[in-house]
């Protein structure tokens, strides 16, 4: 089916983010952006030939079309990955040195869609490095016509992905373990059974059928109201550990065998101890969002502590920067030099797989293992959306101007008292402000919490 020149979305500046493309379908985003916006990377790069791939959302396959007909109307090769998860995406872009996209809001809800544009080895474009150039391209609209149109490639990658994640070399150290998968309808369904093919693993699927509208819980499965169907089962399953992936699966969540979430960072933290053994005086990424707690094992293993702006595309070039081992946010997002400096949901549960299989065998529970780095309570991330952040910001700075022991505006506002501490900062892909707060007293986050909320909410 041929591409159809459209009109683009009404609202296009919003989607165009410090580090993607992003927005609702399709007052934000549309075919025409991502037709236009294919033609702009080609253009702007100079690119011969590019990857495209997509996840499981309603507006994706369109899109996805419309990318593939603006990479070839400018004379670049179209290969089209199809339907995959997006580190299978970023392992093409490593293992074929191509740029390419995924076409994926990865843990917004389902009116979302959107373009992770990524340089040859799966460098992300940030504003800074050639987003903004591809905007003004894409309202320009006028680009030189070519004398032959590209050529587009089908490349099955799967099976390449499986050897590839294999050659991780953990599989013969996991052990039988009963554990709970949760796709929430997402592509964690299309990678997950590379692993679980593979493992010795008791494997429970919930949520492995594709559907973009999310119908069984949303996206995003670090928020608390997305967690109550893995939960229950891991209770009913009387599981080792639980396992959930957002609908792009760069981001994986993990529950103890009691049905309790373990925060992202005390996971960093657990597979920071786990790398430290082996490179201990190398480089590991945090930023202000993450918990103390992954930054204290960080050190505490010798390892040398450097903190990043917030999102994927930042830490990602900040990790080739300093050559780091490995880095890990909040939003359960976690990063392996070994894996081209990006993100991986499945490698992800490779690593704890492999840490929690020699904790079983030594006796151990999940809940044992995790403990000595669960020594503090962070709050789930609110966001705001909000008229002025600058001033929004201001109004919380000024609420909390009492001493503290540490204030920064390192990539937003950060302050730190003797026993609380927290950070409001812009979102990168929202419209809005978004803060979490860390103690180790929970009544005392909570306190806080709730003072910054209110405090936020008045400037709506």
């Amino acid at each position: 089916m041929g591409y159809t020149k459209g009109v683009l979305a009404e609202a296009y500046q919003a989607a165009f983010k410090s580090a993607d493309i992003r927005g609702v379908y399709p007052t934000e985003i549309n075919e025409e952006l991502a037709y236009r916006t294919a033609r702009a990377f080609v253009t702007h790069y100079k690119y011969k030939k590019v990857l495209v791939a997509r996840d499981m959302r309603h507006s994706s396959p369109s899109l996805h079309e419309a990318f593939v007909a603006g990479v070839r109307a400018q004379g670049a090769d179209a290969v089209d990955l199809g339907l995959v998860a997006t580190p299978a995406m970023y392992f093409a872009s490593g293992k074929y040195k191509l740029p390419g996209v995924m076409i994926t809001a990865s843990h917004n809800p389902k009116q979302y869609n959107g373009l992770k544009l990524v340089e040859p080895q799966g460098v992300p474009l940030t504003d800074k490095t050639g987003l903004k150039e591809i905007e003004k391209l894409v309202v320009a609209n006028e680009f030189k016509p070519v004398k032959k149109k590209g050529k587009l490639q089908i490349l099955p990658i799967l099976g390449d992905y499986k050897t590839y994640l294999k050659s991780f070399g953990v599989f013969d150290s996991i052990r039988p373990l009963s554990v709970v998968v949760d796709a929430g309808n997402g592509m964690g369904s299309v990678v997950a059974p590379i692993l679980t093919d593979a493992l010795p693993v008791d494997c429970t699927p919930l949520f492995f059928e594709l559907d973009g509208s999310f119908p069984n819980r949303g996206s995003n499965p670090t928020l608390a109201k997305n967690q109550r169907p893995i939960i229950k089962e891991i209770k009913s399953r009387k599981a080792d550990i639980g396992i959930a992936f957002d609908g792009d699966a760069d981001r994986v969540a993990f529950f103890d065998e009691r049905g309790r979430y373990v925060n992202s960072a005390v996971i960093g933290a657990l597979i920071a101890d786990h790398l430290l053994k082996v490179y201990p005086k190398e480089t590991y990424i945090y930023t202000n969002f993450t918990s103390r707690a992954y930054q204290e094992a960080i050190e505490a293993g010798g390892g040398r502590a450097v903190r990043a702006r917030i999102g994927h595309a930042f830490i990602k070039r900040l990790m080739r920067e300093k050559d780091a081992r490995f880095a890990c946010e909040h939003s359960a997002h976690f990063y392996f030099k070994s894996n081209y400096y990006t993100d991986s949901g499945i490698i992800t549960v490779l690593r704890v797989l492999e840490i929690l299989a020699a904790g079983v065998r030594a006796g151990d529970t999940f809940s044992d293992l995790v403990k000595p780095f669960n020594r503090y309570f962070q709050t789930e991330e609110i966001l705001v959306p909000v008229k002025n952040k600058k001033t929004a910001i201001a109004a919380v700075q000024a609420a909390f101007k009492a001493k503290p022991i540490k204030t920064d505006t390192f990539d937003g506002l950060f302050m730190s008292y003797k026993d609380v501490w927290f950070t409001v900062k812009q979102s990168v892909t929202e419209d809005a402000l978004k803060f979490v707060v860390e103690s180790a007293s929970k009544k005392r986050a909570q306190e806080v919490q709730k003072k910054i909320h209110t405090i936020l909410k008045k400037q709506q």
